[in-house]
């Protein structure tokens, strides 16, 4: 999706204190297993492997509950469905997450039981421990957004929040990510209690375009904050980043601080 502005500049950071208030520590040498087998290629079983592997770190961090969670969680970054992320019941159990990792070791084996080819991976990781719960006075929501939009149409929709808040907005496609609120437009702005904000508010629509003929899957992710935590990690006139640093983002943050909502729409 592409947006009629061109420019960022970046303003000063003000991030609370309790955004790195979390305890980390450094995991060495969790493993995982994927195996290859059925429609499972051996990119899928490397993936798996690493899920699995990361499972593993918060486990050996002492986060020994609610791992299946995780694994969840997990699966539905991989399959980039990330309903399963927004879910609130899983963020209301999740104590600690995976913030980076670095694959150490990896090898391929054939399983002496099943006879079937695996990737086994051995990585190092930082763990980030959560001193807080989501605050189940924090709530939001998203309005007017469509199912479906033809190309060349302009996306518009409503933000609300039980408490003063502040926005980021980001936008995943299977081609890139992109930062599209707050933009050289539209400043960030408080979000005012209890009241709707329409979006777009400056001087920009938000004209969908494909980037291929076939349709391509958008996927919205809100990300609300008690204080203004700002983004930086981006570049270029569209603010590209990466989905990798958007969740290394939301992971930082304590869970009191932040609520998400999280929107699909297809451009055909």
């Amino acid at each position: 999706m592409r947006k009629t502005f061109i420019y960022l500049t970046i303003i000063g950071l003000l991030i609370s204190s309790s955004l790195f208030s979390q305890e980390t520590l450094q995991v060495s040498g969790a493993t995982g297993v994927g195996i290859i087998a059925g429609g499972l290629s051996e990119r899928d079983a490397r993936r798996e492997a690493v899920n699995d592997a990361k499972v593993e770190a918060l486990r050996k961090a002492g986060v020994s509950e609610h791992l299946s969670s995780y694994e969840l969680l997990f699966r539905s970054e991989t399959d980039r469905d990330y309903s399963e992320f927004f879910s609130t019941d899983i963020h209301a159990e999740l104590q600690g997450q995976v913030l980076e990792y670095e694959i150490v070791d990896e090898q391929r084996k054939i399983c002496p039981h099943s006879n079937l080819f695996t990737v086994e991976v051995a990585l190092d990781a930082t763990v980030i421990l959560y001193s807080s719960r989501p605050d189940p006075a924090f709530n939001v929501s998203v309005e007017g957004i469509k199912g479906v939009y033809e190309s060349g149409e302009t996306l518009s929709f409503s933000v609300y929040s039980s408490i003063n808040s502040y926005l980021n907005i980001f936008n995943i496609t299977d081609a890139e990510t992109v930062l599209m609120y707050p933009n050289p437009w539209e400043d960030q702005m408080i979000m005012p209690a209890r009241e709707k904000v329409e979006f777009p508010f400056g001087y920009v629509d938000y004209y969908l375009e494909k980037s291929g003929r076939d349709p391509e899957v958008n996927r919205l992710i809100f990300v609300f904050t008690k204080q203004p935590v700002e983004f930086l990690n981006y570049k270029g006139e569209y603010q590209l980043t990466t989905q990798e640093e958007v969740f290394k983002w939301i992971y930082s943050m304590e869970p009191d601080i932040r609520r998400m909502d999280y929107q699909v729409f297809t451009i055909r």
